[in-house]
C-alpha cells in the first residue's frame, strides 16, 4: 500500500486490508483518482484540514460501497459523487455550529463547475500529448530534458552548450507551436 494512502485511510481500515485482488483493485483506483477526490472535498469544505477528515470518511464509504461499483462505470465520477455527498453531510453538520454556509444547491453547482473544469483539463492534456507526438524527436527530447531537470535554465543551457537566450527562445517557439496545435484541436472538437 502506498504511504499516502496508509496515512489517508483510517488506521483500522488500512490494517484490515490484505493484498487480495479486490483490495488491490480498490487501492489502485483510489490512488489514480486521489487528486479528484481531494479537489472535490476541498471544493465543498473549503480548507485542507477539514478536507483530510472528509477524505478519510469518504474512503470508508467508498470501500463499503465498492462492491456496488460496476467496473464499466466511470470510477472518477462515482468517487466524486460519493465524496460530494460525504462532504455535503460534513458541511451540514458544521452548519449547525455556524451561521454561514452555502446551500446544498449552490454546493452542487460548485462541484458541477469544478467537474466540467477537470474534464476540460483532461481533454487538453490528451490533446497536448498528441501535439507533442507531432514534434520532431529532437524537439520532444529538448522539452522533456528541460522540464525534467531539477536544475535552473542557466545550468540546463550550459549542458546544452547554448546561451540562456537561445534556450528561452527555443522554449518559447515550442510552447507557441504546442499552444496553436492544442487550440486548433479544441476548436475542431467544438464544431
Amino acid at each position: 500500500m502506498s504511504p499516502f494512502l496508509t496515512n489517508l485511510i483510517i488506521p483500522e481500515f488500512a490494517a484490515a486490508m490484505d493484498e487480495s485482488s479486490l483490495e488491490a483493485d480498490f487501492l489502485r483506483h483510489l490512488a489514480t483518482n486521489y487528486r479528484n477526490i481531494y479537489a472535490c472535498a476541498l471544493t465543498i469544505v473549503g480548507n485542507p484540514h477539514d478536507t483530510n477528515d472528509v477524505i478519510q470518511e469518504a474512503c470508508v464509504v467508498l470501500w463499503q460501497k465498492y462492491d456496488e461499483f460496476d467496473g464499466g462505470d466511470n470510477f472518477r465520477k462515482w468517487v466524486c459523487t460519493i465524496t460530494f455527498n460525504v462532504a455535503k453531510n460534513f458541511v451540514r453538520r458544521r452548519r449547525r455550529y455556524s451561521r454561514t454556509s452555502l446551500s446544498d444547491e449552490l454546493l452542487a453547482r460548485v462541484v458541477q463547475v469544478r467537474s466540467a473544469e477537470t474534464e476540460l483539463l483532461e481533454l487538453r492534456r490528451e490533446i497536448l500529448r498528441d501535439c507533442l507526438q507531432k514534434l520532431s524527436q529532437g524537439d520532444r527530447s529538448f522539452l522533456f530534458d528541460c522540464y525534467q531537470e531539477s536544475t535552473s535554465l542557466v545550468e540546463f543551457s550550459r549542458r546544452q552548450g547554448k546561451s540562456v537566450a537561445a534556450v528561452y527562445s527555443k522554449l518559447k517557439r515550442l510552447r507557441q507551436i504546442l499552444a496553436r496545435c492544442v487550440n486548433r484541436r479544441l476548436e475542431a472538437e467544438e464544431e
